[in-house]
């Protein structure tokens, strides 16, 4: 099993891997067999993220080892998986590392001299001749010098196209993520109606029992026991149990009965800090605007067209002319 970079070609079903916190790409040799644990050595492998700290998310679904990649119709044409590193999704983590991108340099030519490129016309005795060599030297230079700033230009464009694609996956990303988020949102705010419902039963249930003690009490303590059942010690339902057992337990049902008010009453101070960031959050807008960005792209490759168009119309200027600058010395 192996990997490579997006682009690379790779025998057999191909798992496509995106990283969400850097946009990079990968496309994995496996097939529908393939554990999900097998899947994250190979991730850990190739994008240096442990495999304890990634959540891979695909469309709405989590992938969990040690399940295969069938579980997940994975993997397809059109099936993408994205790897969020948990570390880097906690409020204090630190941010990524920056991109690195290489800058080139544009790389000067040598200033034109006759000593380096002599020409056969630097010695004639007409001025107009003598100037000719000159001029071809400076047009050299000045042509040289254009296709290294074009093949700057070209690079930078090239890391430009890279970044943008980056980008978008790091958009998809966010757009998954947002996704997963308010699914999981959903279930967790049923959970949370579906308990405070029977919270609030049980609750009042408790409240009530705790509340009518006193007199459930006298209630037994009235209920006299037929005479013929009557002892010296057992003249009422009372005597059946021990009075004092009953209101200790009574007190510890109490204080466990008020800690749990409290207990639920963080429990829903929490989720109300769950509510308003998760609201926060889907609410939020996630676009990059990327489209904006993949349009200003393509409107700049219309320029280095052009660049390469009178590159190459120049580049026709500077075949070797000796032939016919030696004709005209003779």
């Amino acid at each position: 099993m192996s990997s490579n970079n997006e682009g690379d070609l790779v025998q057999g079903a191909k798992l496509f891997v995106r990283i969400a916190q850097n946009g990079h790409s990968y496309e994995l040799d496996c097939n529908e067999s393939t554990p999900v644990e097998v899947v994250q050595q190979l991730i850990a492998s190739v994008a240096g993220i442990n495999s304890n700290d990634q959540l891979l998310l695909s469309l709405e679904w989590k992938l969990e080892p040690p399940r295969q990649l069938s579980a997940y119709n994975l993997p397809s044409d059109n099936g993408e998986v994205f790897v969020y590193n948990k570390a880097r999704l906690q409020a204090n983590s630190p941010p990524p590392e920056p991109e690195l991108v290489d800058i080139l340099e544009i790389v000067e030519p040598l200033l034109p001299s006759s000593s380096h490129n002599p020409h056969l016309l630097d010695d004639a005795s007409d001025p107009a001749l003598k100037a000719l060599p000159s001029y071809e030297r400076q047009f050299r230079y000045h042509f040289h010098r254009g296709r290294a700033i074009y093949s700057c230009t070209v690079a930078k464009y090239e890391n430009c196209q890279r970044l943008w694609r980056e980008q978008g996956v790091q958009e998809r990303a966010l757009e998954i993520a947002r996704a997963n988020l308010e699914q999981f949102y959903r279930m967790v705010h049923q959970n949370f109606v579906d308990f405070m419902k029977f919270y609030s039963q049980q609750h009042r249930i408790h409240s009530d029992l705790l509340m009518n003690f006193g007199r459930d009490i006298d209630k037994l303590r009235s209920c006299k026991l037929h005479p013929a059942l009557q002892t010296a010690n057992r003249k009422c339902l009372l005597d059946f149990v021990k009075e004092e057992n009953l209101r200790k337990w009574m007190e510890n049902c109490s204080s466990s009965h008020r800690q749990f008010e409290t207990k639920v009453s963080q429990f829903k101070q929490m989720y109300s800090d769950v509510k308003r960031k998760a609201d926060d959050l889907l609410s939020s807008k996630t676009s990059l605007h990327t489209t904006n960005l993949e349009l200003m792209i393509k409107e700049h490759q219309r320029y280095i067209n052009e660049q390469k168009s009178i590159m190459q119309s120049l580049s026709f200027f500077c075949t070797p002319s000796i032939p016919l600058l030696t004709d005209l010395v003779s």
